[in-house]
């Protein structure tokens, strides 16, 4: 058998570690036992080193007791090799927060019992509290009892900051999880493995980056057989594995028992009897842990597809050898890795070079998109697999990726990035600041979207929606792509612990800059993907993000599900969706209409106490983001957290004008386009209403022929247009000058036999610059009417002008578009349709007569 060192375990994102190996809680619980004289609950001490060589050989290393043990007991665990984790008891079942005297001997116990193991080597962490039950924690106020409950924490943690402290819960009150904890324990009774492990895939989304343990589990071989037991046992140990949790605690070590003043005899949930006889599940228990206290089990892969894993990368020698580094070290059987060098100019050349296992590729810049897709060109995986240079994989990360991947019909699956520890404050306020790259949830199981660093996919689904769009060279790429995943109709799972190590930017420049991308590749999605959009321009999940929400004051405050008197088994705890409220309030549009009112308020005193209420309520958010931030215990400091809060507060502005610079600049078709004329053959040339347009084909050719010719029209000349995503009541959207666009929208009738009469339709629409210009405009004639003694139509002149130079740029734009549709239909075949009733054809032949019945005003009348 291995042998533990007893050196102090860490915890690190959803794992422990002991070293640089992982460490899995293989842990039963002792006692309590009938108290000796000295008032201890851990039995004789002959009998606690037979039973922990007992427990040794069952491949046991975590002992879980339920009160503050002697100093021999830990001395004998350290000899074993055992580590223990120990509950502090205290009076959770009275109203313990009412007394201020109850709260200070509480502290006071928990304080006593830590300082007397501190740094003890068997000592793997603290319990400061067991299930208080949901009643007491509804009567008292659940925020109250959570804070209360870090208070503890604090409090043991100040004493031991070697050891790891964390609260045992239960579903009753699965909302009850200190933010402040190194790991996260459930004491959970499920006797449904479907059903088990569903909660487990719940509670590893809720518990967020925290390692999470199960601190009790086990079945009463009174009213069940001892076959049941090791049955149950083993599928236990089976789903904590698959499941990716970091250990499990099994309730209980022997049948003997002691609580409320008096021996239990009519219970049995030992995995030994009363006198130490192993049962049926102990050999169970002994097969599934295995006998090296350092290994994570592993369930056997039902299937292990060849992985090409791909790493795209810019300039990022600084973090890439640590990158491939961590790729070659994976737990999985078939891969391969790829680099892709989009034209860096750093020293990305050299240190690819360190790794002759990795496929170098080096292409001139082109952005992220087309080095994905060169990479998935060269891979010859089944499964495509994508993270980037600046991130460190998990040694299982391709064993659950996988295991996840292949346990349903999914396309896709993706998983958590979670950042490294800071290497200084400022880095850590990046780190918690809002905008980072985060997966969206539309259950705990199936994802809304997954981040670009964290993703892989089936050949056979990359290929079927065309691979990354080349056009996202930044960011948005990965957005783009699960949205058309989903709209193919295929499904993205998620996988809780398939982790990647994410390094978030190392300077504030740098995370200003990368919030500047992130707004530039909002505003191109939304070109493509209007419907997923709201009105700021920020997009709108369907999902949720998953984790242990802090209690806010102000915004965002989770809403619990208690059941009926308070007394539901499972009270779950459900983050409510972004506050519309909150995202308006942070909003550019809001920060510029606060600018503009404070310019108004010169001229209009009644005015200036609005603006300052405006600027109140921004700050009101980011201020709240800076109470709830997590930012790293060790640098979390007043001036750590008012740099989130500042960078709370211009992260949504500078995120905001790059989406809007972005649009001006995407959204505006060059002049030089707009100035070019058609050459148009005469016959093909329309001289009627600008806004219609008929067409006629005796050859079947509808709107699709006239649409196809369109979208190769704009493209040859460079206009710059949107696609109906399906949720539009237009075709196409055609952006022109700097004051309007055009809306296309086209219907076909069918007359059989191949006769088609095809209409179209153009519409001006403004741009958001025309409103805000006009909006600009009227307040200030306003304001010039209304503090004036006179008359005076100048101003009103102006603005007659302005709407006069409005209305030539929109003719002049929508006789351009006109023109476009001309030549489309020209190219497809479509005959053009006189007012008379005349059909001319593309070629010089004579007007045809059709016979077909129209009664639209704005179409030609043509004789029935």
């Amino acid at each position: 058998m291995t042998q533990t060192t007893n050196s102090r375990i860490r915890p690190k994102a959803k794992f422990f570690f002991d070293g640089d190996r992982k460490f899995f809680v293989k842990g039963v619980t002792y006692g309590p036992f009938k108290p000796d004289a000295d008032g201890n609950y851990v039995g004789r001490p002959e009998q606690v080193d037979a039973d922990l060589g007992l427990m040794r050989e069952a491949g046991l290393n975590v002992v879980r007791i339920y009160h503050s043990p002697p100093r021999w007991f830990l001395d004998r665990c350290a000899a074993a090799g055992m580590h223990v984790l120990v509950t502090l008891p205290w009076e959770k079942h009275i109203e313990f927060l009412r007394e201020r005297s109850t709260r200070k001997q509480i502290a006071e116990n928990v304080r006593a019992a830590v300082k007397a193991h501190a740094r003890h080597r068997a000592i793997f962490g603290y319990l400061v509290g067991n299930e208080i039950s949901s009643t007491m924690a509804r009567w008292l106020g659940t925020r109250r009892v959570i804070e209360f409950v870090e208070e503890l924490i604090g409090i043991g943690r100040g004493i031991d900051p070697d050891a790891l402290f964390s609260y045992a819960t239960y579903p009753p009150t699965e909302y009850l999880l200190p933010q402040n904890a190194d790991f996260s324990c459930f004491n959970v009774y499920l006797h449904n493995q479907r059903d088990f492990e569903g909660y487990l895939l719940r509670l590893q989304n809720l518990t967020g980056e925290h390692p999470l343990i199960l601190g009790e589990f086990g079945m009463d071989t009174i009213r069940h057989s001892q076959e049941e037991q090791a049955e149950m046992l083993g599928w236990h140990i089976d789903s904590v594995v698959k499941c990716g949790l970091a250990g499990t605690i099994l309730f209980t070590w022997t049948d003997e028992w002691f609580t409320g003043g008096q021996e239990i005899s009519d219970w049995a949930f030992g995995i030994v009897t009363r006198e130490r006889k192993p049962k049926k599940a102990f050999y169970t228990i002994q097969e599934k842990f295995g006998r090296d206290d350092l290994a994570s089990p592993h369930l056997p892969l039902p299937k292990a597809p060849f992985v090409s894993i791909i790493v795209c990368s810019y300039n990022g020698a600084r973090t890439l050898g640590a990158c491939l580094d961590s790729l070659s070290k994976l737990n999985y059987p078939a891969y391969e890795v790829i680099l892709v060098d989009d034209g860096s100019t750093d020293d990305t050349a050299y240190v690819a070079a360190q790794f002759p296992s990795v496929r170098y590729i080096h292409q001139t810049n082109h952005g992220l998109s087309h080095a994905r897709n060169t990479g998935a060109a060269a891979a010859k995986g089944e499964v495509l697999a994508y993270t980037d240079s600046d991130c460190m994989a998990d040694a299982d990360w391709l064993y659950y990726m996988i295991g996840t991947l292949g346990s349903g019909d999914y396309a896709g699956v993706g998983g958590p990035n979670i950042t490294p520890p800071a290497q200084n404050w400022i880095q850590a306020c990046v780190a918690a600041a809002p905008g980072g790259p985060n997966h969206v949830l539309l259950t705990d199981t199936v994802a809304e979207h997954i981040p670009g660093c964290n993703m892989a996919f089936y050949r056979w689904a990359f290929e079927g929606v065309g691979g990354f769009d080349p056009e996202y060279r930044k960011a948005g790429d990965d957005v783009d792509f699960c949205w058309r995943i989903q709209q193919a109709g295929w499904v993205i799972a998620f996988s809780p612990t398939a982790i990647v190590w994410h390094y978030r930017r190392f300077t504030l420049r740098a995370f200003l800059k990368q919030q500047d991308g992130y707004g530039e590749a909002e505003s191109l999605l939304r070109f493509k993907h209007l419907i997923f959009f709201g009105p700021t321009g920020t997009a709108k999940w369907r999902g949720q993000i998953y984790g242990a929400t802090r209690f806010s004051w102000f915004v965002n405050r989770p809403v619990i599900y208690h059941g009926i008197f308070g007394e539901g088994f499972f009270q779950s705890i459900y983050p409510v969706p972004q506050s519309d409220v909150a995202a308006y309030l942070s909003s550019i549009e809001w920060f510029a209409l606060t600018i503009f009112l404070f310019g108004l308020g010169i001229f209009l005193p009644a005015l200036r106490i609005v603006p300052y209420l405006m600027l109140g309520g921004t700050f009101c958010v980011a201020l709240s983001y800076m109470v709830r931030a997590r930012i790293e215990p060790k640098l979390d400091t007043v001036h750590a957290r008012l740099l989130v809060m500042i960078l709370a507060f211009m992260q949504p502005l500078v995120r905001g004008f790059s989406r809007y610079f972005t649009w001006l600049r995407f959204k505006r078709t060059p002049a030089n386009v707009i100035r070019k004329h058609e050459h148009l053959p005469e016959r093909a040339r329309s001289l009627g209403s600008l806004s219609r347009r008929v067409f006629w084909s005796e050859q079947g050719r509808d709107r699709h022929y006239l649409l196809g010719e369109m979208f190769r029209l704009l493209d040859e000349e460079g206009w710059r247009y949107s696609t109906d995503s399906g949720w539009n009541d237009w075709d196409i959207q055609i952006y022109g000058n700097f004051w309007w666009s055009i809306a296309l929208q086209t219907v076909t009738e069918y007359h059989g036999a191949g006769k088609c009469l095809t209409r179209v339709r153009l519409r001006n629409r403004m741009v958001i610059t025309t409103i805000i210009f006009n909006l600009i405009a009227i307040s200030l004639l306003i304001y010039r009417e209304v503090n004036v003694a006179h008359l005076e139509l100048w101003p009103v002149v102006l603005y007659v002008l302005f709407l006069g130079f409005l209305g030539t740029r929109a003719r002049a734009l929508k006789s351009r578009v006109a023109e476009l549709v001309d030549l489309a239909a020209f190219r497809a075949g479509l005959q053009r349709v006189l007012r008379k009733g005349k059909v001319v054809a593309p070629i010089a032949e004579p007007g045809l007569e059709v016979a077909v019945n129209a009664t639209d005003p704005a179409s030609p009348q043509l004789p029935g």
